[in-house]
């Protein structure tokens, strides 16, 4: 339909209903949000009789603002479907605008909307259940007062109080049923988020899990530790005693790490033998080293538990992060991997420290 470049590539997908009717992730939403938002658009600007009730400004201006919301719908999807995460904040603040950009339509559009207005009630209910039932019930109290205040202020909703009663039954009737779902929707989604942030084998967080914290400590800029550990002649206990005693001693490890460290300090397997501690504060080098020597301990720990008589070890490289600019995770990950393995050519079994 569009060139394949850029916006157009992009746009060309939004216009697939397929992924307008997805709501799977945030991205999904968003898309979601601005195909509503364009077909409102739409909508009012080709169907509403002469300006309504209010007359041509107030529905202009209903106008400016529906395409202004659809814009940033659409800014706010490319964004989050480019892996730019930190905008995934602001998709329950502009879920929570979606009642009163409705509740404005059907003052400024009242004769072509109100007659639909309980499919869009039951529309809005449904995209609402999936945040919990606190948002559901605030969804439906401000759905009651936007009726009301329909009711009580436009002369065509007095006209046509069928069509109150019809919303207001809808908003305080269909809740009774959809309370249940939305409870299990949003267990299943933590659930969900849950295993996603999980390593399958040792239970410990995974790479996606690493990447979500360091992004909120270089944003919040809080000094932090980031150590890189690595199993040395690991291969050896699965070539010598097979691949079920290997990932056992995996799981070891991480139950000692889990164990023996602090609360604040969170364990996190990348690959294979490859697990990153993330610690807060430790901006002290002699903390950092004492940081590393407790890993290197309790690695230890779950070796001579699992694998006694094979020259298992960890080379652990500890980085000290206390400058922020330029920083990601994959910097800061080839710095800690290289400090790793300058500890094996050392000689295996050793911490080294670094301050960036």
């Amino acid at each position: 339909m569009f060139p394949r470049w850029g916006p157009m590539r992009y746009l060309n997908r939004m216009l697939k209903l397929k992924y307008v009717l997805d709501i799977s992730d945030s991205a999904s939403r968003a898309r979601q949000r601005m195909a509503f938002a364009g077909l409102s658009f739409l909508m009012v600007f080709f169907f509403a009789p002469g300006g309504a009730i209010v007359g041509n400004g107030a529905r202009m201006a209903f106008m400016i603002a529906l395409g202004i919301y659809f814009h940033l719908a659409l800014v706010q999807s490319w964004l989050i479907s480019n892996r730019e995460r930190h905008w995934e904040k602001i998709e329950l603040p502009s879920y929570c605008l979606d009642l009163p950009m409705i509740g404005w339509g059907l003052v400024v559009a009242a004769e072509f909307l109100a007659p639909v207005s309980p499919l869009i009630a039951v529309v809005a209910l449904v995209r609402g259940i999936r945040y919990g039932p606190c948002m559901l019930a605030c969804h439906i109290g401000l759905g009651i007062a936007i009726v009301l205040g329909l009711a009580w202020l436009v002369p065509y909703w007095q006209a046509h109080l069928e069509l109150v009663y019809a919303n207001l039954f809808l908003l305080l009737v269909l809740p009774i049923q959809f309370y249940g779902v939305s409870v299990k929707i949003q267990a299943s989604s933590k659930s969900l988020r849950q295993e996603n942030l999980t390593d399958p084998l040792t239970r410990s967080l995974n790479r996606k899990a690493l990447e979500a914290a360091v992004w909120r400590m270089l944003n919040a800029k809080e000094p932090f530790v980031l150590s890189f550990l690595d199993l040395d002649n690991f291969k050896m206990v699965n070539d010598t005693l097979g691949h079920a005693t290997g990932d056992k001693l995996l799981k070891r490890v991480s139950t000692k790490l889990s164990v023996r460290l602090r609360a604040e300090d969170k364990v996190y397997r990348l690959s294979g033998d490859e697990f990153v501690v993330l610690s807060l504060g430790n901006s002290r080098s002699d903390m950092a080293e004492n940081l590393g020597q407790r890993i290197r301990a309790a690695i230890s720990e779950a070796i001579q538990y699992t694998c006694p008589d094979l020259p298992v070890s960890a080379s652990v490289g500890v980085l000290q992060v206390s400058t922020f600019e330029e920083r990601s995770l994959e910097t800061l990950l080839a710095h800690a991997d290289q400090l790793m393995y300058q500890a094996k050519k050392s000689g295996k079994n050793q911490v080294l420290v670094q301050t960036l």
